[in-house]
Parts: C-alpha cells; structure tokens; sequence
C-alpha cells in the first residue's frame, strides 16, 4: 500500500479574510484546513492546510504562494509569510485530528467526529456522525451550517431527496435522520462517493434508502432519469450551481424546493435572478457571515405540463 506524506502550509491572516480564503480553496478543491484564533491577537487567524506530496511539486507550491498572496494583498518577498513543513502518514490524523471538536448546528444537530465520544448533556440531538478522511472538511464551513440550519425546519417524513455534490455525505446523512424516505446522493469525485457511503454506513450501520452516483451533476440526471424529487440539496460554488439551475427544476416534483448554499453573499442576487428565469419561486435567504442560503419552489404552471 502506497505512503502518502503530507505538506502542511502555515501561514496568518486577518480575521475578516477568513471568508475569502475558504471561497478560494473550495475553489481549487482543496478541502483539508483549519482556522485557529490567535490567542494574543484575536484580529488574526493562523491557517493550516494539508496537500498531499505526490499532487504538489514545487512549482504548484509556488503558484498557490502567488495566489493567496493576490487575494489577501501580501508581499511575501518583504518576509517569510509561508511556512512549509511535512507530515509523514502515520502523523496525519494527529495533526488533523486536534484541530476536530462537536458542533452545534440549529437547534437539533450535533456535528460529531466519529472518535470523540458524546457527551451526555447532547443525547437529546440529532447526532451526525462524520469521519472526513484526508479529503473533506468538518462541516463546519459557514454555508454548511446554513443549509443545515434551514433543513432543520423542515419536514423530511417520506421525503424523496437528491444531495449534489454530497461530499462527507453530511447532508444526505441529516435528510435520513429527518425521516427523508429515499436519498440520491451525487458527486463527481470518488473520494467523495466512498465517503458519503462510508460515513451513512457510520451513522445508520447500512446503505438501506442510499443511492450513489459517481459523475457530474447534469450528466447523472439525464442518464439515470432522476426525477420527481421533494427537496434538492446543493452546497458547492455558485459559479457551478448556475449551469444546475434549469435540471435542478426539471428534477424536482411541483411545488418541491431546493436548498442552495456555498454562495457568496456578492453572488446572491445573480442566483435569485436565474431561479426567477427559470420559474422556481424564491422562498427565504439566510446568512451566515459572508455567505448565503438561498430556498426555492417549482410551482405548478398549467402551461408546463
């Protein structure tokens, strides 16, 4: 079996570019970082991401460098602003691991890492369990919050639903534990499929209502007729929702809805504009710092049956 050691690139922010940093590593599919207060400067964020060796040579180190530098405006070349260092396999879930805690997410959901064991004072929760792996983040991200927060009002008993680019599968896992009848979940990463399966597998101890697809959105709803949905579930880049938006409404049942996160609150207006075009009714938009949840309708039309 093949070792994969690790580079972990440290370096330190203002608090307020936290936002814009996550945008752009959602961005470059880069999923493994962390955020941490700094104790003597609250103003400030130590950021640590995790890059696999054998994916980054030199020269993609040094093109990521000349990228967060553009986006936060700094010169590196003044002073040592990056710090590289490796981490060998065997360290990897150390180093990952420390940087995990149980999160509160509305008023139902416990977010918890599968090792830590829950805390009596939490038993009354919805827990989702969730085990990242190397590739995928906690589901602490800001518009992962909202789009969980938001199905934390919702009805989901006998619901038929599709999660697109349903990553560590948390959202497809919160839809069963909602009452949700059937889930589709899609993505058009493997890495992202095993871990969907894995951790429903986690938290139920079967793939029982789980259907997996492995390939692009749009493509995976025109081979396999996917249709007929009750709710759509989709947290990723509002530059890929866009080109979604008119299946998103041919596969949902009249008067189902869709749930939108992963929008940058500058994006908002251009997403509710494209959900009008395409006759789905906007319902509530909630944020959560610089990002934004947008909910929608399919209504019935006459001239569209």
């Amino acid at each position: 079996m093949e070792v994969k050691d690790w580079y972990k690139l440290t370096f330190q922010i203002e608090s307020d570019s936290e936002d814009i940093i996550i945008w752009k590593l959602n961005d470059l599919g880069i999923f493994s970082f962390s955020f941490e207060y700094l104790i003597k400067n609250e103003n400030k964020k130590e950021v640590n991401i995790w890059l696999p060796i054998n994916e980054w040579d030199e020269s993609s180190r040094n093109n990521f460098e000349e990228i967060i530098s553009k986006l936060i405006n700094i010169d590196d070349s003044k002073d040592k602003f990056f710090d590289w260092s490796t981490i060998k396999e065997e360290d990897w879930l150390t180093s990952w691991k420390k940087y995990w805690a149980p999160e509160l997410v509305g008023n139902h959901f416990l977010i918890l890492p599968y090792w830590i064991n829950l805390d009596e004072k939490f038993k009354d929760k919805k827990i989702i369990q969730i085990d990242p792996g190397a590739a995928f983040g906690t589901g602490s991200h800001p518009s992962t919050y909202l789009c969980l927060e938001k199905m934390d009002n919702i009805l989901f008993s006998d619901k038929k639903i599709l999660d697109i680019g349903s990553g560590s599968g948390i959202l497809s896992i919160a839809a069963r534990l909602l009452g949700a009848k059937e889930v589709f979940a899609v993505d058009n990463d493997y890495l992202a499929i095993n871990s969907t399966k894995s951790n429903f597998q986690l938290n139920f101890g079967n793939l029982n209502n789980l259907n997996t697809y492995l390939g692009s959105f749009n493509e995976v709803i025109l081979k396999n007729q996917l249709k007929q949905f009750d709710f759509v579930l989709c947290n990723i880049l509002a530059e890929v929702i866009k080109g979604m938006i008119p299946n998103i409404y041919k596969c949902l049942k009249n008067n189902g809805e869709v749930i939108l996160s992963g929008i940058l609150n500058s994006q908002k207006d251009e997403i509710i504009k494209i959900l009008i075009q395409n006759d789905l009714k906007l319902l509530d938009v909630s944020t959560r710092k610089d990002w934004v949840c947008i909910s929608a309708q399919k209504t019935s039309d006459p001239t569209k049956l």
